[in-house]
């Protein structure tokens, strides 16, 4: 077995989390650390959240709350500046234009790094990790086996998963496409073509933007239960104080305090504001929750809480607008039964459309998967699959991802912290639930880094952090 150069800390997966923590990392180390992203693609900084090249995919926070270190919260708006200087906090940039940022923030943290502290940047896929001792071995698909002493796995999220209903061979053919992201994804989609999207949350917004750029002019359908699109940024709204609602440990209080705040806010303001403003409270009201009640949530709330938490941009919304108007786009409440494929190469939805007994069909030339994650996190990821399977870590009580503690390291099958495994961003859903977008995962970059750098100084000679340098300021 070919070991290769043992590392400090490994970081598996190189977009946005895995990046923002190995600046974190570079910035807070006095002193020696051997740092290393493993990314399957090559490409690190903006993961399959801002590599895309569509110029119509904008960034669904204003550029004003996007700075990469929560200490400099208009670090990202300056260096827009540089490249678009008409660009005002509450703009909402292109998301490609995000992935240049990340990329640019890790170059100058490797450049500014204190002597002996570097990053190396690793080609490859993982097929397992284990703990040999006081170490984590990853065996890769091709290449050398890796040692660290530390493995910190920002995996991202999960492809969609198929839906549980009878396919007819759909999902096998080339008219299903299993996720909008995938390269070449809708490559067989002709401009004449109607389509179903299954979901209408933001992953739809963006399909549905990208047959746009492509011209499409086919009837573009898109169905999810309740059939609720994402709400929209009112420009110049700007958050209040946080605002704890009163008894916030079932959900029934908590929506009503909120529903109380929002009608004050009317009076005078944006309801948005007061959605906005739970921003820093969300992860304390989720962990007062009981078990019984944030299952209570998920089960009666979640697509409420998605559609005015996870908002669109104006302009994106203007779009949608223009397309529902012209009879391109159509939105449907319903549920898929199943699909067909048809001799003459037709895909055949049966739906149950939502608050009627009888059924209709949906006759389309491509169905494309908008759902958003799989869910199921040992199915949607081989890798942690066999980390589950090993005791090494195990699902959260709600299976949204995997259990950690406060700071982000492993819990094992016995619910013991492990020394060796930590994660960050959307594979810890499921303890803080908001853990997806920017703001969240710089705050758990720079908390995780700290604790990784003092784990390292006291087992080795590893120097503690220091107080982190200030970002780079642009001019």
């Amino acid at each position: 077995m070919r070991i290769e150069q043992r590392w400090d800390v490994l970081v598996v997966g190189g977009g946005a989390s895995g990046t923002l923590l190995a600046v974190q990392l570079l910035r807070n180390a006095p002193g020696p650390l051997r740092v290393a992203m493993l990314e399957r693609t090559g490409r690190v900084g903006p993961g399959l959240a801002y590599s895309t090249e569509s110029a119509s995919h904008l960034l669904n926070v204003p550029a004003g709350r996007m700075s990469a270190f929560p200490e400099d919260p208009e670090h990202f708006l300056r260096w827009i500046r540089r490249l678009e200087p008409a660009t005002a906090p509450g703009d909402f940039v292109q998301r490609q234009r995000y992935g240049q940022y990340l990329e640019k923030v890790l170059h100058e943290a490797r450049e500014a790094a204190a002597p002996g502290v570097g990053l190396e940047l690793l080609q490859g896929e993982v097929l397992s990790i284990s703990q040999v001792g006081d170490v984590a071995r990853v065996v890769l698909a091709q290449g050398p086996v890796l040692e660290a002493r530390t493995v910190v796995l920002a995996v991202g999220n999960a492809l969609p998963a198929d839906l549980p209903v009878a396919d007819g061979g759909l999902y096998a053919s080339p008219r299903y496409v299993r996720s909008p992201w995938a390269e070449g994804a809708l490559q067989h989609v002709r401009p004449h073509h109607p389509v179903l999207l299954v979901g209408t949350g933001l992953t739809m917004v963006d399909t549905v933007l990208s047959l746009a750029e492509r011209n499409h002019e086919g009837r573009i359908h898109a169905i999810s239960r309740h059939g609720l699109l994402p709400q929209v940024h009112r420009p110049g709204v700007v958050a209040g104080p946080p605002v704890a609602p009163a008894e916030p440990r079932r959900v029934r209080s908590i929506l009503g305090a909120l529903r109380d705040q929002a009608r004050r806010a009317g009076e005078g303001g944006d309801w948005r504001a007061t959605v906005d403003s739970l921003r820093p409270l969300t992860a304390s009201l989720w962990r007062g929750l009981s078990e019984p009640e944030r299952r209570r949530f998920l089960r009666h709330l979640r697509s409420l809480w998605d559609v005015h938490r996870h908002r669109m941009a104006p302009a994106v919304n203007d779009i949608l607008l223009q397309l529902q108007a012209s009879g391109v786009l159509r939105i449907h409440a319903a549920r898929v039964r199943n699909f067909q494929l048809s001799d003459e190469g037709w895909v055949l939805a049966r739906v149950r459309p939502r608050g009627f007994s009888r059924e209709a069909t949906f006759r389309v030339q491509h169905v494309i998967n908008c759902t958003g994650p799989d869910a199921s996190i040992g199915r949607g990821h081989s890798l942690l699959r066999g980390l589950l399977e090993s005791g090494l870590a195990r699902t959260d009580a709600l299976g949204l991802g995997l259990a950690t503690d406060a700071e982000g390291s492993l819990l094992d099958a016995q619910g013991r912290a492990s020394e060796l495994f930590f994660t960050l961003g959307p594979l810890r859903r499921g303890d803080l639930w908001e853990t997806t977008a920017i703001p969240e995962i710089r705050v758990q970059a720079l908390s995780l880094s700290r604790r990784l750098l003092e784990r390292l100084a006291s087992h080795s000679d590893v120097p503690a952090a220091v107080s982190a340098p200030p970002p780079p300021t642009f001019p």
